[in-house]
């Protein structure tokens, strides 16, 4: 009789789920000897105060289980020891109309005076231009450093997932990496111009797409007459010199691009992201990841970390030293600046939404250089192939995270606005 009577007692029931949980639990972290992951699943029982007192020194995410389960698996737990006792912030439940009312409010700072040298820039053109004008906001932050790295900025920052903030993300390994980006190489664009001998306050920028718009253009020798050229995802020159130019500046990613565009285009050469010498990066940070990649990178650790998240993703190898001078990252603000503002897609509310990583670039240069002409972008999907390097036509594919089109209409605006110059093979006939 007394077995029945406990049987049901709520507390024996609890008692039972709590140690079948903790069970599955501790065979997980077994099994993959992935730690790191324990601080959120303790945080389950955060009313606990004998658990979170005695195993966890600080909050965990509110988050689902299933992002629970699968959020940090390989990450291991050296790797999320809070610094300088930052918790994992606790924000309290909102509306998604109060959250896309956070979404809009931004850093401000004064960087944007650093490219305010040219009579002629093109930013002068969008705050005088009636079509445009309004989807600018000067004082934006278009680069993030070691001062925008705060525990006040870390909360703040922590609502945004993926390339529009720190969700999920740990301050350590978000430290890890902007601690290190202290030079004037990480907070000026066109650093190689702070102690050139030449001045130079007009700064014109080629942005190369890879439509295959620009498969038999011969724009090779216009391009590389640019003082930078930008580049992203698979940025072929080598056998395409004629049609995109041989010179890269900046190579734009974000880890998951890059990832994916490495597993896929090694077919067509493309085995690692160009290094040419004065090669700077620029990075749009879209995940933890990131963080953790680029620390590794800088305190000159082996091996360097896969992505902690179910793909497990393996760590890109680079053909150069990935130090802090070389790299540049775009602050969080500004990614959701660009998605809410220029792009301003229909799609916007959807979660997973963000601007291509082209765009980004195309939008970051729109920001930073005085005269900004495009090559590569808004072909027509149905008579161009998707990619300029491949031999054979290829039909556009359309992801659920991007609004291509959308995109397209924005870059036939600034056109005809004479904001940009876009190649387009018609302006030829």
């Amino acid at each position: 009789m007394a077995s029945t009577e406990n049987s049901r007692n709520p507390r024996y029931f609890f008692l039972l789920i709590l140690i079948f949980c903790a069970s599955y639990f501790m065979i997980r972290l077994w099994t993959f000897n992935e730690r790191a992951a324990l601080p959120q699943m303790l945080s389950k029982f955060h009313h606990f105060k004998f658990f979170r007192k005695k195993l966890i020194s600080h909050e965990a995410v509110n988050t689902s289980f299933d992002d629970l389960v699968n959020v940090s698996l390989s990450r291991q737990v050296a790797e999320t020891i809070v610094e300088e006792n930052v918790p994992l912030p606790n924000l309290p439940e909102i509306s998604l109309e109060e959250f896309i009312k956070e979404e809009k409010q931004y850093y401000h700072d004064e960087q944007y005076l650093m490219y305010k040298k040219c009579p002629t820039s093109v930013r002068l053109k969008i705050a005088n231009n009636s079509a445009v004008k309004h989807k600018f906001i000067e004082d934006m932050p278009v680069l993030m450093w070691d001062k925008h790295l705060s525990p006040s900025e870390y909360k703040r920052l922590f609502r945004f997932k993926n390339i529009n903030g720190f969700k999920n993300m740990y301050y350590k390994n978000i430290s890890s990496t902007l601690s290190k980006l202290t030079s004037e190489n990480n907070r000026y664009m066109f650093d190689d111009l702070l102690h050139s001998a030449t001045k130079k306050d007009c700064i014109r920028c080629a942005i190369i797409g890879n439509g295959g718009i620009l498969n038999g253009s011969k724009k090779g020798k216009e391009i590389d007459s640019h003082d930078y050229v930008f580049r992203v995802n698979t940025a072929l020159t080598k056998g395409f010199e004629a049609d995109v130019g041989s010179k890269t500046s900046f190579y734009c990613f974000t880890m998951v691009t890059l990832s994916n565009t490495l597993a896929g285009s090694r077919k067509f050469g493309f085995t690692a992201p160009p290094s040419p010498p004065g090669i700077r990066y620029l990075v749009f940070a879209d995940n933890e990841w990131t963080y953790m990649y680029m620390g590794a990178q800088f305190a000159g650790k082996d091996p360097l970390p896969r992505s902690p998240d179910k793909y497990h993703r393996r760590p890109m190898k680079f053909n150069v030293p990935v130090t802090p001078d070389i790299i540049k990252i775009v602050h969080p603000d500004f990614e959701r600046y660009l998605k809410w503002s220029w792009v301003n897609s229909s799609h916007q509310h959807r979660d997973i939404h963000r601007p291509t990583t082209g765009a980004i670039m195309l939008l970051v240069a729109l920001h930073t250089c005085d005269e900004v002409n495009a090559y590569g972008f808004g072909g027509s999907y149905e008579k161009y192939s998707d990619h300029y390097y491949e031999p054979k036509f290829s039909k556009h594919t359309f992801y659920a995270n991007h609004d291509d089109r959308t995109e397209q209409k924005l870059w036939h605006l600034l056109r005809k606005e004479k904001i940009i110059n876009l190649y387009t093979r018609d302006e030829e006939r």
